[in-house]
């Protein structure tokens, strides 16, 4: 064994150097609190800054806490707040934990300085410049003049529930300002005050919106009481997207979103004079694809509207008209004369009909290929579906080759969403007399917007309506199959704005402005893998297209050479709502119509909505 003897020699120089180590670092540890002191009393007497010191023992958190809430206080008694919301328990507050993060950079613009740092006392000095301060409350308020600059233009175009929504987020984006009772906004070449501009645009557009029960199909009473039928609109036109709330008669209130003009509310009782409905302003879904909006409402307390948002329906009027569910006289079609064949689809589509009422869809399988009754399958296996009062059926057949039946209102209606009406529309193989596929109907605006172009063919029209109505159908039964196969193999696929030339069909090329590349460009594969987690993980998906726009061009030499030779340019406002995520933006696809059995996406571009529409990607583009 091996023994080490340490010499007092040894042992006594051992200890200087441990002393003079000592020395050294409490030298440095000097050095470097004066610098921190020096750096404090230099921000203190600069003037740019708010600034604030907090110290609490035994608590790091509690300190920094402290310090944040001095620095507030300091903030306040230099900035003289002029508050939307002073009835709220520490508004401003609020306000301060949203502006605490940059929108731009994602930086705290609070910066935090330990100053003291042991057990016995943890100290924090914390500062931001009031440049920067400033700057982030100057872009909340010219993000607030865009989203009244947007509803303004919505209501100008009628978009009632655009308009309804931009409004209320403008109104929000006041709320959650330090000075909000004086920002101001320019009208018509005024500044006015911004938040009463609002308040009173907010109140008129509400206003507008009519709500009465459906004339000619009421509703019906059922096991589960009484099914009453809305109809909602603005300015005669039908309203899509509006979400009204209302007591089922027990215990709950329901929210039902208003798709085409049509509601349905369930009633747990049968005893009703009238109903009590609600608008409701939450906009949840919505918010998910605005990230500073979802900031603001996950701190700020909403503003309660009081004027327009509650409206009382007589309900006992009606109640002579209502019929027991049973008794409901399966549907039938406005036309006077009817062919062969389009009886004998009728008489299918009665037997359809039935079996959503009776939940018995294996006794119609026989009335569809293998693909369109695993479509159906798809559809009744995701949600509660109920058929909606009496069905007025129209049939259209194009080319003697395809017969289209519009169709079935269906509610459907999610574990954790609200419920809406669907059309469900069917197509039928006149040879094969079944039905071939079956897809959700586009919202009025969207299809008046395809079919009011007289200029092209009939044919053209219902062809680009019917890949319209798969695509957004595709979505909402997780079609994952069916998307893969419609994207090219070489497919742009963009989100955001980007830098690219692609091939295109006979030579044709995209050419995009060598501006700005922003966020995401996706390859085929990439996109698909994301796509199939999404399917995997969201009980429902639902589509809305709203600012529609079509664009045509005749990939052909020949001016009149017109049957099948068509690309299609498909530009729209598309609003995505899931489970636990939304988003809305503008959607370019460059579609493939020459052979319509096998439409093709060559192009698809993601483009938020902040993006001016005169730089969105467009058949414009096409060279």
């Amino acid at each position: 064994m091996t023994c080490f003897f340490i010499t007092f020699a040894e042992s006594l120089f051992m200890k200087r150097i441990l002393l003079t180590l000592l020395i050294l670092l409490s030298f440095v540890s000097l050095k470097a609190q004066k610098r921190t002191n020096d750096f404090i009393e230099d921000i203190k007497n600069s003037g740019d800054y708010f600034y604030a010191l907090g110290s609490v023992a035994n608590s790091e958190t509690k300190a920094k806490e402290k310090a944040m809430l001095s620095l507030y206080d300091n903030i306040t008694e230099n900035i003289k707040p002029a508050l939307v919301k002073v009835d709220t328990e520490d508004h401003l507050k609020k306000i301060y934990l949203t502006i605490g993060i940059d929108k731009n950079d994602n930086n705290k613009i609070w910066k935090i300085l330990p100053v003291t740092n042991s057990f016995d006392e943890y100290s924090y000095f914390v500062y931001v410049h009031k440049n920067d301060f400033d700057s982030v409350c100057d872009r909340r308020a010219d993000e607030m003049r865009r989203y009244a600059k947007k509803a303004l233009q919505s209501e100008n175009e009628e978009k009632m529930v655009d308009a309804f929504r931009e409004y209320y987020w403008a109104m929000m984006l006041c709320a959650a300002h330090p000075q909000g009772t004086v920002l101001k906004i320019n009208v018509d070449g005024d500044d006015v005050n911004a938040y009463n501009y609002l308040q009173e645009r907010v109140t008129e557009v509400l206003g507008l919106f009519d709500f009465a029960v459906a004339k000619d199909n009421p509703g019906e009473f059922n096991d589960e009481g009484i099914a009453v039928i809305l109809n909602v609109r603005s300015f005669g036109k039908d309203v899509s997207g509006l979400k009204i709330a209302y007591h089922n008669g027990v215990d709950n209130f329901n929210t039902e979103l208003v798709s085409n003009g049509k509601a349905q509310m369930q009633f747990s009782t049968t005893e009703l004079d009238n109903i009590d409905i609600r608008i409701r302003y939450d906009f949840q879904y919505e918010l998910n694809s605005h990230p500073e909006m979802k900031k603001i409402f996950s701190n700020i307390d909403p503003i309660v509207l009081r004027e327009n948002v509650r409206r009382n329906i007589e309900l006992n009027k009606y109640l002579q008209y209502f019929k027991n569910y049973e008794d409901v006289a399966s549907g039938t079609v406005s036309l006077n004369s009817l062919n062969d064949n389009e009886k004998n689809m009728l008489t299918m589509m009665q037997e359809i009909e039935s079996a959503f009422r009776l939940k018995n869809y294996l006794s119609v399988k026989k009335y569809f290929t293998k693909e369109a009754y695993d479509m159906l399958d798809i559809l009744v296996r995701n949600a509660k579906i109920s058929v909606v009062g009496n069905q007025q059926y129209e049939f259209i057949t194009l080319n003697n080759r395809v017969t289209l039946c519009r169709d079935i209102d269906l509610r459907f209606q999610f574990k954790n969403y609200v419920s809406f009406i669907r059309e469900l529309v069917f197509r039928f193989d006149n040879d094969k007399k079944l039905i071939t596929s079956l897809s959700f109907r586009l919202d009025s605006e969207a299809e008046n917007d395809i079919m009011k172009r007289g200029r092209w063919s009939e044919e053209c029209r219902y062809a680009l309506l019917n890949f319209m109505e798969d695509y957004q159908t595709a979505y909402a039964l997780k079609r994952y199959d069916y998307l893969e196969s419609i994207f090219s193999d070489d497919a742009l696929i963009i989100v955001g704005h980007v830098l690219k030339r692609t091939v295109l069909p006979d030579q044709m090329t995209l050419n995009l402005s060598e501006e700005e590349v922003r966020l995401i460009q996706y390859d085929k594969e990439t996109y698909f893998n994301n796509l199939s987690r999404t399917f995997a993980s969201q009980e429902y998906i639902n589509i809305r297209f709203a600012e529609t726009d079509f664009t045509r061009q005749l990939n052909s030499l020949d001016a009149n050479k017109t049957g099948g030779e068509d690309i299609f340019g498909v530009r729209l406002l598309q609003e995505y709502n899931s489970t636990t995520y939304g988003d809305t933006g503008y959607l370019f696809l460059m579609v493939d119509l020459r052979d319509q059995k096998r439409p093709v996406i060559h192009v698809r571009a993601w483009q938020p909505d902040k993006v001016d529409i005169n730089k969105l990607v467009g058949l414009e583009n096409l060279k």
